[in-house]
């Protein structure tokens, strides 16, 4: 079951890491998956317990429209749609402060080096990498991503599926 709060709350951490440039819906959710399934990597558990869907440009967690949704209308979060290139951006901006305390230790230290690592990469970089995730690559679009193939990333499958 998706941790609300936490999902919450890492949407605003992730929204005010000074790493994080140019923070559209995409990215956001591309670094949520990698923040969740680096501490799954690490750590052996999730942070927000979400369950990711197959999406053409990455994975998304199941709930995020719902709560992205739910801190506009709380006021939390605040978008803008913009032209960025060929595409349009959702931009997000958080207008509260993370409680950083919904986090364990070793769960602050891994969205801060996933900030860190991905922040300056553009959604469409993040998506290409995303697609190397061997549970994106087995499911089917708008299908959950297979929890146990989440554990391996490209390092552990470097000739593709």
């Amino acid at each position: 079951m998706v941790h609300v709060d936490k999902l919450r709350n890492l949407v605003l951490a992730v929204a005010a890491h000074p790493e994080v440039k140019n923070l559209g819906v995409t990215k956001l959710w591309k670094l949520i998956y990698f923040a969740d399934v680096t501490a799954l990597r690490e750590h052996g558990t999730t942070i927000t317990e979400s369950e990711f869907i197959k999406y053409p440009h990455g994975p998304v967690p199941s709930r995020g429209e719902r709560v992205l949704k739910a801190m506009r209308r709380d006021g939390a979060v605040s978008t803008e749609q913009r032209a960025v290139g060929r595409f349009t951006q959702t931009c997000i901006e958080g207008s509260a402060h993370a409680d950083l305390n919904v986090f364990s230790r070793e769960e602050r230290d891994v969205i801060d080096k996933v900030c860190r690592e991905l922040g300056g990469e553009t959604a469409q970089a993040l998506s290409e990498l995303s697609h190397d995730e061997p549970a994106w690559v087995v499911a089917s679009e708008l299908d959950k991503l297979d929890p146990q193939l989440m554990h391996y990333g490209r390092s552990e499958d470097p000739e593709g599926l």
